[in-house]
């Protein structure tokens, strides 16, 4: 496996010194970590060209080692603006409305509009059209996330969980994502949805549900956000809770 290639390459000294300057509490702090560091992590991946130097590496649980794989930890190569929210939210208006010239945008409406070129339907109805815009959203999505260039990404999802990853908003925080919340409220999430001509039937009505159901909030996620960017300031990761947006930060590192 590549992670525990990577592992095997830092050398006893080396994860020593890391112990020394660092602490041998897991970075990461991912969802089930054991908070046992029994591995030493690459920040920018050994495979995407990160060095096996202390200022590349942290100590870190083999569970948040291996959940993690070779995502990268935003503004260490592409910056990655996560876009979440209920139906008719606003993700992609707000996104068209701050993404920079050359920024990538992994949008489900967009794909599966793609997919049917012509269609004047702001939202795809057709479920087996979904099914094949789902699967091509979640192949890009795996594959972005891992983008080491200094590009800008942006990812507009529903809900910030997948089958897969039921606590994918905790994973995005652990990797420092800038998450943006659209929501407008239910009431006028229903009212968008009836004003633009589309039948609110179960699936509609479904989501909409399930997004007010858990709770998310832009302040909520701040709060989590700002605590994590302490955590990973005192690891001389990051520029501090205070610095602004992460966007607005200067240049990460480079080794």
């Amino acid at each position: 496996m590549p992670g525990r290639r990577d592992r095997q390459r830092v050398p006893p000294v080396v994860s020593a010194e890391v112990i020394e300057r660092w602490g041998n509490d897991c970075w990461l702090g991912m969802p089930g970590c054991t908070k046992h560091s029994d591995t030493t992590d690459h920040i920018v991946p050994h495979i995407a060209g990160g060095p096996t130097v202390p200022a590349n590496l942290r100590r870190a649980c083999k569970h948040c080692n291996s959940l993690r794989g070779d995502r990268t930890l935003n503004g260490y190569g592409a910056l990655i603006h996560a876009v979440i929210g209920p139906p008719a939210g606003g993700k992609s208006t707000y996104v068209d409305m701050h993404r920079q010239p050359g920024a990538v945008v992994l949008d489900f409406d967009a794909l599966a509009k793609a997919m049917m070129p012509g269609s004047d339907a702001e939202h795809v109805t057709v479920e087996w059209v979904r099914r094949m815009a789902s699967g091509a959203w979640y192949g890009a999505y795996r594959h972005m996330v891992r983008v080491t260039e200094p590009v800008e990404l942006w990812l507009v999802k529903t809900l910030p969980f997948t089958p897969r990853s039921p606590r994918l908003l905790d994973e995005w925080i652990a990797l420092d994502y800038d998450i943006t919340v659209c929501d407008p409220g239910k009431q006028e999430v229903m009212d968008r949805l009836r004003a633009r001509g589309m039948d609110v039937g179960k699936r509609l009505q479904a989501g909409v549900l399930q997004w007010y159901r858990q709770g998310i909030t832009q302040t909520g996620i701040d709060v989590r956000l700002k605590a994590r960017r302490s955590r990973l300031a005192a690891l001389g990761l990051a520029n501090g809770p205070d610095a602004g947006p992460i966007g607005s930060q200067p240049a990460r590192p480079a080794w």
